[in-house]
């Protein structure tokens, strides 16, 4: 079985292959296999990402807190964040690009992107509700204004990234799965929290409403 070059293959890939390879070598009881270099740094590189995600979307969390006086919208725009995963995802494999470093980071600045836009679709509900529109005008109108903006910002960062996608300037071949992660994310997360966040903040507004009421 080829294991594959690393001048070639994803590192990702390279260690599947040698896993599937050598899973049926034993080895004696005083001899460990240990992956050092690349992979080593990536594994390494992987886990400090994840942590600094998780640390990233608490300060986000608490700082939305006192912003919106609430728990529930907070945690409402939070949950917008894996809407990108799928059209990120797919677009990965359609490219026929492997997980990488640099599509972590296109997850990271996808994901400030959609917060963004949950904010200004909430945050324009929340004040048409005070000036005493229901929740459903509230949001409806918050659609309204805030559309445009919103699939401006999505459209144009994604025809901004096209290039660096397909890899077509010299030396950009790397960052070419930050690129497909942050077009297909915004492409299709921007859609879905189009039609998630006005949902669920309707629900969200009439529930607390009716236990007021009670």
């Amino acid at each position: 079985m080829e294991i594959g070059f690393r001048e070639k293959e994803a590192l990702t890939t390279v260690m599947t292959n040698f896993e599937y390879a050598s899973q049926n070598i034993i080895l004696p009881s005083n001899i460990k296999l240990k992956h050092t270099g690349d992979i080593e740094q990536f594994s390494d590189s992987s886990s400090r990402i994840v942590k600094s995600v998780a640390i990233g979307l608490v300060l986000i969390f608490l700082v939305m807190i006192p912003m919106f006086e609430s728990l529930k919208i907070p945690i409402i725009i939070i949950l917008s964040i894996p809407l990108t995963i799928a059209g990120a995802s797919w677009i990965l494999l359609l490219l026929d690009y492997h997980s990488s470093m640099s599509a972590m980071i296109g997850f990271i600045l996808l994901a400030g992107v959609i917060v963004n836009n949950a904010i200004l679709l909430v945050h324009f509900a929340l004040e048409a509700q005070k000036n005493g529109l229901s929740s459903d005008r509230a949001m409806l109108e918050s659609i309204r204004v805030r559309t445009r903006p919103v699939l401006m910002t999505a459209f144009s960062v994604s025809v901004g990234m096209i290039p660096v996608a397909l890899g077509w300037a010299i030396g950009m071949e790397r960052l070419a799965p930050l690129g497909a992660v942050v077009i297909g994310g915004l492409i299709v997360g921007t859609f879905l929290t189009l039609l998630f966040i006005p949902i669920v903040f309707i629900k969200s507004v009439k529930s607390q409403n009716q236990k007021e009421i009670k």
